[in-house]
């Protein structure tokens, strides 16, 4: 069992393309290296994480996300499946999902279905990691009302803040409305940096400017390997675990562990007392 609070963290952005989930995927893997317990939650209809974790396997599974979202009688923790990296679980997602959207609809409670599902036997791991689609719908929604916490990346692309204000909104809609005023964003990820070009830092210093300190100090560079790791159904720590994608990641989950450290002090009395 975790000691001190789990983090179930949502990876939120309406645009796609900006690495949101790579980020997701390996945050998720270099979390389980670091001997924490990990599930993965693919909430996009396009199951790149699923594909990369188990392959064509992940298209023939016979329960999925849809599934535990529409049907009452299958739990979160029906559908979990192990990957071949210990301490990482994942609960897959399927292209049936897209439909599934439509249909939550017209389901009483639909903002919050995913929250509902889970219950007190995924106490064991120590972070729910959650991939959202690159919208702001209902799948996303129902990850934000279960989320504690939200990292947005943001490619250092000319489009790249277009959006971020609807994402705002919706998590300021989701405390307003859903009744979760702690949900915040806690960790912004710039993506497809390029500290050669002018336009990134450019990029680099707005955000900052306006998110503060819940920007990670670790940049994600482009490159390939991160595309071919998923494309040879891994991640990039076991793919290429030398290359600049691994040491990035590798030192943007650094901090994201270090973020956990000085949280369980501040949550600590006896940490406070000293």
């Amino acid at each position: 069992m975790p000691t001190g609070a789990q983090r179930i963290i949502a990876l939120v952005n309406n645009k796609g393309g900006v690495g949101k989930t790579t980020s997701a995927l390996n945050i998720a893997a270099g979390l389980a290296r670091h001997q924490r317990q990990v599930l993965l939650i693919d909430l996009d209809p396009q199951a790149n994480a699923s594909l990369a974790l188990l392959g064509p396997e992940a298209l023939q599974l016979p329960t999925a996300m849809d599934d535990v979202l529409l049907e009452p009688g299958t739990p979160l923790q029906e559908i979990i499946r192990p990957t071949t990296l210990p301490g990482l679980d994942l609960a897959p997602s399927h292209a049936r999902l897209a439909n599934a959207e439509l249909n939550l609809a017209s389901i009483r409670g639909r903002e919050t279905l995913l929250k509902r599902r889970m219950d007190e036997r995924l106490q064991g791991y120590h972070y729910l990691v959650i991939d959202c689609p690159p919208s702001l719908g209902l799948l996303t929604v129902n990850a934000l009302t279960a989320a504690t916490e939200v990292y947005l990346p943001i490619a250092m692309t000319y489009f790249a803040l277009e959006g971020v204000g609807q994402v705002l909104r919706t998590i300021q809609a989701v405390q307003r409305d859903l009744g979760h005023p702690t949900l915040a964003i806690t960790g912004v990820i710039a993506t497809f940096y390029d500290r050669r070009t002018k336009l990134s830092e450019e990029i680099l210093q707005s955000i900052r400017s306006h998110f503060t300190t819940v920007v990670f100090q670790t940049t994600i560079r482009r490159n390939v390997k991160l595309d071919e790791a998923q494309s040879h159904h891994q991640t990039i720590f076991a793919y290429a675990p030398r290359s600049t994608g691994a040491v990035e990641y590798g030192r943007l989950v650094e901090e994201v562990l270090q973020r956990e450290a000085t949280s369980s002090r501040r949550q600590s009395p006896r940490a406070s007392a000293r």
